[in-house]
Parts: C-alpha cells; sequence; structure tokens
C-alpha cells in the first residue's frame, strides 16, 4: 500500500550528514523525511572524540584536503559552500561556544558531544517542514520505469514517496550504533559500485606477543614507520602510542591504519618500525653512545639501559639485541653498539602487522560507494537521478582530527540543497 503523505525529499539515516542535509533541506522549504532506523538519532555523533565530538579542524583547505584519503579532490566542491568557518560559525549562532585545541582540533566549549547532538536535533524539532521517523528501517529504494528515484519502501512493507532520497546511512565502523552497512546494500540493489569496506582509524594487531610488562605502556614522542619487507617505506607519524595485549593503538596507530589498512586486508606482509630517537640522526646517536659507554664502563647493561630507553622496554631491547644483560659497558664492542644503535632508531624495535581490530574499535569506515559515480558538485548519483549520498557511506576517510565530520557535514548540505 503506498503512503499519501507528500514529501519533497527522504533522507535515510539521521547521524551527523543526515540531520546537517534534513536542515539544509527544509532551509530552502521542502518537505523532508527524516528515517531513522534507531531508537534515537545521532546515536554515534554522541559517541564520537570520546564523548567530546572534534567536529571539525581549523585547517586551510589545500591541507585539509591533504588529510583526506582515496580521492581528496573530490570535497573541493562541497568545501566551497560549506567549510569549518561556516561549520563553526553554524553552531555557535546556535548557541554552542567552541574552542580550539591542539592541531587546530575544533571542540564544543563544554567538552561534550551532547551539545553538538542537541543543537542539531532541536533544529530539526522546530522546523515543521522535517518529520522524524525513528526505529524504522528501509528495506529497499524504489525507482521508476526510467530509473529513476520514486521513494523507498520500508521493512513493513508500506512505501513513501519521494523523487529525492539521500543515502545518510553511514558505513560500519561502531555497529552498535546503527552503522551496518545498510546503505551499501541498497546502493548495490541501484547499479552502484561499492568499494570494499574495511575498519579504518582503528588499532592495529602484531603477529608477535606484545610483552605483558608492555601492555598499557604508552609512548611519547616516537616515530612509527611502517615498511614493507624490502624496506621501502609506506608511511609514517611522530606523536603517541601505546601498547595493547595483541598489538599496537594510539594517535599515531589511528593515522598509520589509513594507510595500511587496505593492503593489510590484501594479507600484504607490513613492518611497523618504532624510531625511539627520532629527534636524532643515526650518526649523533652513535657519538652520544660511545660518550655514555666510555663514561659508564663498569656499569652493567641492563642497568645501564635505563640511560636511553624507559624500563618497560629493556627486555624487550635485550631480546632484540642479544646484548648479555650482565655485561659491562667496557666490554661492549661496535657490533654491540651497532645493534643497540639499530634498536634504538627502529630497525629492530619492529613488529609484524597482522591486520586491523574489527568495526568494532573503528573510527571510520574505509570504502563505500564508488566517488566516480557521485556527482561532486550536488552529491547526485550519475547512475540513478534523485538518489544522493553523503557522509560516510561515500569511498572518504580521512585522519583523525575533525576532517571525517566535516566532511558528512559538508555532503550533507550539499546533498540537502536544491541546485
Amino acid at each position: 500500500m503506498e503512503a499519501s503523505r507528500a514529501n519533497d525529499i527522504i533522507i535515510i539515516g539521521a547521524g551527523a550528514a543526515g540531520m546537517m542535509a534534513a536542515i539544509s533541506a527544509a532551509g530552502e522549504g521542502k518537505r523532508v523525511l527524516l528515517i531513522e532506523k534507531m531508537d534515537q538519532a545521532g546515536r554515534k555523533l554522541r559517541i564520537t572524540g570520546k564523548g567530546r565530538c572534534n567536529l571539525t579542524n581549523t585547517a586551510p583547505l589545500k591541507e585539509f584536503i591533504s588529510h583526506i584519503g582515496s580521492d581528496g579532490r573530490f570535497m573541493r566542491n562541497s568545501f566551497s559552500r560549506f567549510f569549518n568557518e561556516d561549520l563553526m560559525r553554524w553552531f555557535e549562532e546556535h548557541d554552542v561556544p567552541l574552542t580550539i585545541e591542539r592541531g587546530n582540533r575544533v571542540f564544543p566549549a563544554s567538552g561534550k558531544s551532547l551539545d553538538i547532538f542537541l543543537a542539531l536535533i532541536q533544529t530539526i524539532e522546530a522546523n515543521p517542514l522535517i518529520i522524524v521517523k525513528k526505529n524504522t528501517s528501509v528495506k529497499e529504494l524504489l525507482l521508476d520505469e526510467e530509473h529513476h528515484m520514486r521513494g523507498v519502501r520500508l521493512q513493513d512493507g508500506t512505501a513513501q514517496l519521494a523523487k529525492k532520497v539521500i543515502l545518510c546511512t553511514g558505513g560500519r565502523s561502531y555497529p552498535l550504533t546503527g552503522s551496518t552497512g545498510d546503505g551499501y546494500r541498497m546502493a548495490r540493489e541501484v547499479g552502484h559500485t561499492v568499494e570494499v569496506p574495511i575498519p579504518s582509524l582503528v588499532p592495529l594487531v602484531c603477529k608477535e606477543r606484545i610483552p605483558a610488562d608492555l601492555v598499557g605502556f604508552a609512548l611519547k614522542n616516537v616515530t612509527l614507520r611502517v615498511v614493507r619487507p624490502d624496506g621501502k617505506k609506506l608511511c609514517e607519524h611522530f606523536g603517541e602510542m601505546t601498547f595493547t595485549e595483541d598489538g599496537l593503538t594510539g594517535p599515531i596507530v589511528l593515522s598509520t591504519s589509513r594507510i595500511v589498512a587496505r593492503p593489510l586486508s590484501n594479507e600484504e606482509p607490513l613492518i611497523a618500525q618504532i624510531d625511539l630517537k627520532p629527534a636524532i640522526d643515526e650518526a649523533q646517536l652513535d657519538k652520544r653512545l660511545i660518550a655514555d659507554l666510555d663514561a659508564n664502563g663498569t656499569r652493567l647493561m641492563h642497568d645501564a639501559m635505563r640511560m636511553w630507553l624507559p624500563a618497560e622496554l629493556i627486555p624487550l631491547a635485550l631480546e632484540r639485541t642479544k646484548l648479555e644483560k650482565f655485561k659491562r659497558l667496557n666490554q661492549v664492542n661496535a657490533a654491540d653498539r651497532k645493534k643497540l644503535l639499530s634498536f634504538l632508531k627502529g630497525q629492530l624495535c619492529t613488529f609484524t602487522l597482522d591486520g586491523t581490530r574489527g568495526f568494532e574499535e573503528a573510527i571510520v569506515t574505509q570504502g563505500g560507494v564508488n566517488l566516480k559515480e557521485v556527482n561532486p558538485k550536488t552529491m547526485e548519483s550519475k547512475l540513478v537521478p534523485g538518489l544522493f549520498f553523503a557522509g560516510e557511506i561515500l569511498d572518504l576517510d580521512a585522519d583523525t582530527g575533525g576532517y571525517n565530520l566535516q566532511i558528512a557535514f559538508s555532503t550533507g548540505v550539499a546533498a540537502g540543497k536544491d541546485l
């Protein structure tokens, strides 16, 4: 049975992209039906940034785009219409003071993601042109004889009609919030190519056993470098990381995962090297080691290592370098010193990557609707007139730092506007 309500636009998914798309469309006088399968809108938005919501980054356009994977240039048109300053202004005009923190990251001044969610949902609820239908799943997209959008069919068999439908169903990360990949299925059913979704911005898993003393231990001001077996560098990031029971996590690990997730999913062998002294090159570090060895000749190796390493790393250093723990420093030869140098600079402080953690721990999804099949100016499908995409369902993902949410908001605005 066909529903009788006249909708100008149907939006599937009430996350960041979906809510912003609804607000943009209603702002132009369009009647909007916003469908959400969960009992509440914005579930993922409310937990993002560990509940603090890093909603954007103040980096200039060129730098901002450099942090986006796949094809960041795809976002130029959307950003030209609604970028970081526009987003910040919108929230401040809706009584959400903002603050800029380290790395140009923008947060609500309260430190609560709830404030971001409330500004969006209260704007939606105050607009009579927007109807929100929660606890409602979409079964399929409806097309007419010319392969144009006609509406959607719900799981209960009823239909809602509209000539414009926006898919904002997200990816597959944090599935308990409702991101279970439904939009990928619907996009495929009407002819779209979907690049295989994989977890991104996610902890990495290592083949080697992580020593118990290292689990939970954080390293600061180190460089994490990932290389192929032939030594060719794939990426490197400087900052903080933490050891877990089965691998690595922390800010630079999450950023690294965006680069290595796809090769790892294809079972490409990769090695993580941890440069513990990135501020000093090998030649300078070698001179420092020589001086330290000469000045501390009677000290034992396991005790003297505290000059160069935190105590938690010393057992691993002894294991990897094969140095005798009770050897006195005045007995250390050039070969021993080279092993020590290699550990400190990452050649021996290595871990073989074995994959990533799952979607349950991934901040975003890598993969999604192929960008070549989407108009970057409008977010409309090039295959199905009237079908639009916004947010994480697209094959767009970026580094941590507010970049991903800005993509969601900007594509939501682009898809919601009538161009």
